[in-house]
This record gives C-alpha cells, sequence and structure tokens, in this order.
C-alpha cells in the first residue's frame, strides 16, 4: 500500500517524517524519495553508502527495459532491523527529474503493488514537475506542516488542489510536526482538513535524520520516534480498515 509525503511549501521536514515512519513501521516498508527536486538522505542519514544506487538510476534501467520490480530492488538500501526496511534514494540533481517524469505512472503503479507498504516523499508539490500519479494513487496523502501561518498558508492551496486530483478517493490530511501557535483544532477548523497528528519538536533526533550528525543512540526513545511509532501504528490500521471497506 502506498502513502505520499509531501509539503504545500518551505522546508518543513518531510523527508525526515518519512524516515521516521520508516524506522518505527510495524511491517515491511520501503522509503522512497521521490522529490523532483533531488533527494537528501545520501548526503545525511546515509550519509558513506554508495551513490549509485537510487531513483535516477532505477529511472535508466527501465528505459532500457529492465522489469520493475526486479529493477528496483537493485536500487535500494536495506537498513539493519528485525522489520525488513528499505530505502530508495531520490534523484542525485534536479536535471535528472526530465528522464523520470515520463515514468511516474509506472512507477506509482510498482509501489501501489509492492509487497509491504510504501511511503513516497514527494518533498514541495505544486510545481510543473510534480508527481501527480503518486497523489492520485495514493491510499493516504499526508501535507506536512508545521502549525505556522507560513506553513499552513502554503499547505491550503495544495490540499485543494490534491482533493480535486483525487476525485472520491480519500482526502489528504494535514500532518503537524514541530513547534508552532497552532493547535491541531485549530488548524483542522482552519483548513477544513482532517489532521492526522502532530509530531513533537525534536532537534536532536531530527539532526541525526536528516543530517546524519548527532548521537544515533538517542533516536530509538526519542520523542519524535516513539511518536512516530504510535502514527505508524495508526495509519496502518486505517489502511487495513479502508482495504476492508473498499
Amino acid at each position: 500500500m502506498l502513502i505520499v509525503l509531501c509539503s504545500g511549501g518551505h522546508s518543513p521536514g518531510v523527508t525526515t517524517t518519512g524516515l521516521a515512519l520508516t524506522l518505527t513501521w510495524p511491517r515491511d516498508i520501503l522509503l522512497a524519495e521521490c522529490d523532483p527536486a533531488g533527494g537528501s538522505l545520501l548526503s545525511g542519514y546515509l550519509l558513506g553508502h554508495s551513490r549509485e544506487r537510487g531513483l535516477g538510476e532505477w529511472a535508466v534501467q527501465l528505459r532500457r527495459g529492465a522489469a520493475l520490480e526486479t529493477a528496483l530492488a537493485e536500487q535500494t538500501y536495506h537498513l539493519s532491523d528485525p522489520e525488513p526496511r528499505r530505502i530508495l534514494p531520490g534523484l542525485a540533481e534536479p536535471a535528472q527529474v526530465a528522464s523520470v517524469q515520463p515514468l511516474w505512472t509506472d512507477i506509482a503503479d510498482t509501489f501501489a503493488t509492492t509487497p509491504g507498504d510504501v511511503v513516497a516523499d514527494l518533498g514541495r508539490i505544486g510545481g510543473s514537475d510534480t508527481p501527480t500519479p503518486l497523489l492520485l494513487r495514493a491510499e493516504q496523502v499526508l501535507v506536512v506542516a508545521r502549525p505556522t501561518l507560513m506553513d499552513l498558508s502554503a499547505a491550503a492551496p495544495r490540499l485543494q488542489e490534491i482533493k480535486a486530483l483525487r476525485g472520491p478517493r480519500p482526502e489528504p490530511r494535514v500532518l503537524l510536526v514541530g513547534a508552532g501557535p497552532y493547535s491541531r483544532k485549530e488548524v483542522a477548523r482552519t483548513l477544513g482538513t482532517e489532521v492526522a497528528d502532530h509530531l513533537p519538536h525534536d532537534p536532536r533526533a531530527a539532526s541525526v535524520l536528516s543530517h546524519g550528525t548527532g548521537n544515533e543512540r538517542y533516536v530509538p526513545r526519542s520523542l519524535l520516534l516513539r511518536a512516530a511509532r504510535s502514527l505508524a501504528v495508526n495509519l496502518r490500521h486505517q489502511l487495513v480498515r479502508d482495504e476492508v471497506t473498499a
């Protein structure tokens, strides 16, 4: 099943949120960096890993006629964990998006039928390079935003665009992250959209996940991952309920 994370603008921490969910997901999970502006995991959390794998190389293999799922398996990194957790790093540079653009529909179909679950990080959406097939095909779409006026103002038009795109499919929800003056109830009422959760402000854990710096031993017991674990369980249960009632 496919979950999409995105933002309306600025840098609210979509990739950090996706990684926190990946590290706490209750079953097989793939985190796919699908931000047209380029990926950051190989320069942060996966620093030191080979830069030869990722979305861009997957696209090269697909254009050469490789099988979608087989080629995907060759481009992912496996995390050391009792649960199977994989990461598909994003584009090495924005110029590569032109080669991926014609493949988004096939990529979305592959993610939607991949065994286990997929979290796709789209980064900031709204431009002409937005991978709309992923937004359309996802079982759930979460728009990540800080509870600040700047972030919520940027998220509002993106929420309406996603609703119009998805039609009768489940509406996008807001996922609040970090500190800000507005409560979940205020955000839900103002934007007319359900708020899935609010992940806490935890700069120590976020620094490890976003930049690969800091004390890694702190992360599993951090406030961020404890909250992400609860959100992951709730999202997984929601996916199952939606599948049963579909």
